[in-house]
C-alpha cells in the first residue's frame, strides 16, 4: 500500500531539511518523514534532534510503523 501524497510539499521539504519542526506536519506525513530518516539508517536520537521531536515521540512513531531501532555506528574512522 502506498502512503497518501504529501499535502504541502513546501512544508514537508522544510521539515525534511530540518528547517521546520516535524510537529507542523499532519500525522501521516510525520510518519513518512520518520520512515525516510529510518531508511537512511538514522537512530532515534538523530531523528529526534533533526525533526525537533522528543526521543519518546520518535520511538513511538517508529514502533507504530513496526520498525526496529537503528543501532548507532560505533566503528573507528
Amino acid at each position: 500500500m502506498r502512503p497518501p501524497p504529501v499535502t504541502n510539499q513546501t512544508l514537508y521539504r522544510k521539515c525534511l531539511d530540518g528547517h521546520e519542526p516535524a510537529e507542523s506536519l499532519p500525522t501521516l506525513e510525520r510518519q513518512r518523514l520518520l520512515l525516510v530518516f529510518h531508511n537512511r539508517g538514522w537512530t532515534d536520537i538523530e531523528i529526534a534532534i533533526h525533526t525537533r521531536m522528543t526521543t519518546y515521540t520518535t520511538a513511538r512513531i517508529r514502533t507504530r510503523l513496526g520498525l526496529d531501532a537503528n543501532e548507532a555506528w560505533t566503528g573507528v574512522a
